[in-house]
Order: structure tokens, then sequence, then C-alpha cells
């Protein structure tokens, strides 16, 4: 059975002004009051002495982290998750700085202190572990695959044989494919939202990446794509990615995370984001990494 599970935000989706750079922010700091003092040196005090966090996200992933064409503002899941983090870390939920993370750039830029965390639809696999450390998981997702509405020839992976499936590089989807059906065409970009163009122009017949991300690229798109009934792999995991051997870091967005679940703000932010999609109730996941 598909399952879609999500951690609350402690805020509603909202605008953050966003700079003219390829980094999007919230402007100058807000007044902020942060209510815990952290170790010195700790990367949680450097980020409360800068006034904000610094945070890889999607910019084309609708329900998690997209940019809005028309009003310039950051929306989604994962933004929610990176405003959560603000908050508790510098007082204000506006002070975060976005720079645009595609699936093969995330553990660089971790490797390379460009971002303090990557929050964007991370999937947690043993190979990515060997290089970033995991907070959560926030997300719990199905891995299935879109096709046309009105191709009817796909229903399940065995049905992919002989055709092409579309996904990111990077992404576990796109490992899956090849080894349960090694028959099928792979195609890879740098974002879902160019799988999702190659999927109208049938220049694919398919695109593969977990339930969630598709349900937002389908509500986007309405009466162009269906997801299919059969699907890849159960429960791929979101979480937070982080630089390697800083535990204290680790430990301390895990209690976050914690925390987010027990304040009891989760239905609210399913509502606010997947729920708008697929209106069913859902359990938070547990934080266990």
């Amino acid at each position: 059975m598909k399952r879609t599970h999500l951690l609350p935000a402690l805020a509603v989706m909202g605008a953050l002004i966003l700079g003219t750079t390829a980094c999007g922010g919230s402007g100058t700091a807000a007044a902020s009051h942060p209510t815990e003092t952290f170790p010195a040196g700790s990367t949680m005090a450097k980020i409360q002495q800068r006034g904000k966090v610094i945070v890889g996200v999607k910019f084309d992933q609708p329900l998690f982290g997209v940019k809005n064409p028309i009003t310039g503002q950051m929306e989604g899941l994962d933004i929610e998750m990176a405003k959560i983090l603000a908050k508790d870390l510098t007082g204000s939920e506006n002070n975060v700085q976005y720079v645009e993370a595609v699936t093969k750039n995330r553990e660089a830029f971790l490797e390379q202190n460009k971002v303090d965390v990557v929050i964007a639809s991370y999937a947690v696999t043993d190979q990515r572990k060997k290089a970033v450390d995991f907070a959560g998981p926030y997300l719990e997702s199905d891995v299935a695959l879109m096709v046309r509405k009105d191709d009817t020839s796909i229903n399940k992976p065995t049905d992919l044989s002989g055709k092409s499936v579309c996904s990111t590089t990077g992404a576990r989807a796109s490992q899956l494919i090849a080894t349960a059906v090694p028959s099928a065409k792979l195609v890879l970009f740098s974002t879902y939202s160019e799988c999702a163009q190659a999927l109208k122009d049938k220049r694919v017949d398919a695109l593969t990446t977990t339930e969630a991300i598709l349900l937002g690229i389908e509500s986007q798109n309405p009466g162009l794509y269906r997801i299919a009934s059969g699907h890849l792999a159960d429960s791929e995991e979101f979480a937070i990615g982080s630089p390697k051997n800083d535990p204290a870091f680790h430990t301390y967005l895990d209690g976050l995370l914690k925390k987010a679940v027990a304040d009891g703000d989760w239905q609210k932010a399913y509502g606010a984001t997947i729920g708008k999609v697929k209106p069913e109730k859902v359990t938070p996941p547990k934080i266990v990494l």
C-alpha cells in the first residue's frame, strides 16, 4: 500500500522575499530572539551568530520546493522544514537563504560547505550516508510511475520493457528501474520538471520518482498525467542532509524534528501541502536516523 507521511511545520506556507541572484533569501535578517544558547564553536552557534540558515532546496518541485514564477516566493514542504530550523536557531522563520540544489549536487554542496543543510526531497540511501549525515525522516513515500493520462499501456514496472523512462541523475528511482526492468531505456535529466516536460512532449514514456513528488507534478498539470497503480519500492525516506562528522548538529536536527512531531502540528502541515492533492489520514514517521 502506498504511503506518504510527513512531519509538521510550525508555520504556515508563506512568502519569502528572494534575492536577485541564484540564491533565494529573506533579505536582511529579521529581528530575532533565539530561545536557546548553544556551545561556542558549534554549528548551531555559528548559524545563530550569522543570523540566518543557508539551505539547499529544489526550486522547481511542486509541494516541496518551488519558486513561484509569478510572485517569486518559495513554497512547499521542504521550505516549511527550513522555516522550522530558522525559527529555532534565529528566532524568525524568515531568516533563511535558499540555494537551488538539484539531485546531483546535493552531496557536493554539503561537502563544500556551500549550505548548512540540504532539505530537497533528499532520499536516504546507504551510498549517500557515506558522504553526509541524515536527520529524520520527515517524509516517507513509495517510488511510483507517472505516465500520460491517455496512455493505458503502462500500469506496472514490467510494462516498461522496451519503453523510455525518465528520472534525475543520481536518483534512487533510476537505479531501481535499471535493476527491475533492465530492458527499459533510462533517460536522465537534472530536474523532474525537465522529465515532466519530456513526458508531455512524448520524448519519454514514463517518469519515475516518489509518489509524493509525482503528486506535485500531477497537481500542476491537471488532466495531463496519471500515477500508475504499480510501484517500484516502498517507503523511500526523505531526511535533512547535513555535513558528515558533525554529531552535535545531527543530534540537534533529530531533536528538532522530534519536537515538531510532538507539537502536534503535523496534520496542519499535511493539509497545507500534500494533503491538498491527497486528502487522507496519515501518521507521522518515526525519527530514527
